[in-house]
């Protein structure tokens, strides 16, 4: 009947709170029960039940009877969910407001002593982190941690020389770059899949990914630096490829890639042998908005996308650390006590470093 129909549907749109009240419960108890929470942590579950109490506040005009004047019994009665324009992803001033409701990052407290620190081996620099998990790699293994600092779980490398390490949050996976291969990880079940792989010899090697959404960039190991996007729903296929002159000029090398958080812009990190290090923001046509030089350094630059718009680029082996905003204009430049191979934002706060002492240092902003 229409009228069965109808009723568990509109059963079905008004249980959607009650579903996310108790998965944000359910998280709620397992971190809280493993001491594994901090201050952002608090942040978000507030405002995520903020924001389910104005989903419920609105749910009778979320919901639109509608009915023909023909007597066509099975559609007689369609039930469905009006969207309102604030919860719409695309919205453009959705998009700004998220930006500007992120809470400053306190850089001033990278001056402080590290709230936690993990020993790491090897010179091994790749590390990786998605909002609960960091993912590092010692001499012959990866390691997974928390942002209490407390590994969870450690890997067999099985002799993968890494270059480095990203989140898919599309996945749910992290996804780890090789020279020739591309794996992923899945955190549940510690499976590690090889995606990819490099079948042409002549094709020069992987160096950097950065993923958003369903799209992932590779970007490629040579002067002239190529960068490649991928779909990864399905088959994985190349959707773009970026060649000389719009990726770099044919004498440069891209040294880091990534997105911005909300995968609106890219930051790239570029180098001309012997003359000088910049900072790129493009659009994600590959388009230069603005960049930034800097002093020639023979390592490159590395980069860290930030949740405000803002991005941090560092030395590889030295202590500089330069803080640009959602534009790329330079903001702040400060002094880190140890020489900094990388860098990961573990959540929206936690920055962790992995210094040249061998030392992954935590940091809560």
């Amino acid at each position: 009947m229409a009228a069965d129909r109808a009723r568990e549907e509109v059963r079905d749109i008004v249980a959607e709170p009650k579903k996310q009240l108790k998965r944000i419960k359910d998280e709620i108890q397992s971190r809280t029960t493993e001491e594994d929470f901090v201050e952002y942590d608090l942040d978000r579950w507030m405002d995520e039940i903020k924001q389910m109490n104005v989903d419920i506040k609105t749910m009778t005009s979320t919901i639109v009877i509608e009915s023909d004047d023909e007597c066509e019994w099975k559609r007689m009665i369609k039930v469905r969910k009006r969207e309102h324009q604030s919860h719409v992803s695309k919205s453009p001033q959705r998009s700004e407001k998220r930006v500007s409701e992120v809470r400053q990052l306190d850089f001033n407290k990278l001056k402080a002593r590290s709230q936690r620190q993990i020993k790491v081996d090897g010179d091994y620099g790749a590390i990786g982190a998605s909002d609960m998990k960091l993912l590092y790699c010692d001499e012959d293994t990866l390691s997974l941690t928390d942002r209490a600092g407390r590994t969870t779980n450690t890997l067999q490398s099985s002799g993968l020389y890494v270059w480095d390490i990203c989140w898919s949050s599309f996945l749910d996976r992290f996804l780890i770059l090789t020279p020739r291969t591309l794996h992923s990880l899945n955190v549940q079940t510690s499976e590690v899949t090889q995606i990819k792989q490099t079948s042409d010899n002549k094709k020069e090697d992987f160096l950097r990914c950065t993923c958003s959404h369903q799209n992932l960039l590779v970007s490629f190991n040579h002067n002239g630096s190529v960068v490649e996007e991928w779909n990864m729903s399905g088959e994985w296929r190349m959707t773009r490829r970026w060649k000389p002159p719009v990726s770099c000029q044919q004498n440069e090398v891209i040294d880091d890639i990534r997105f911005s958080c909300d995968g609106s812009h890219l930051g790239i990190t570029v180098k001309v042998y012997g003359q000088s290090n910049q900072l790129h923001v493009r659009d994600r046509s590959m388009n230069i908005l603005n960049n930034i030089t800097f002093p020639w350094f023979e390592y490159g630059y590395m980069l860290v996308s930030l949740p405000n718009g803002q991005w941090l680029t560092h030395e590889w082996k030295s202590k500089q650390l330069h803080v640009t905003d959602r534009d790329g204009k330079l903001k702040q430049t400060l002094t880190y006590d140890k020489s900094v191979r990388r860098i990961a934002l573990l959540g929206q706060t936690c920055l962790v470093l992995r210094t040249g002492d061998n030392e992954l240092c935590f940091h809560d902003l």
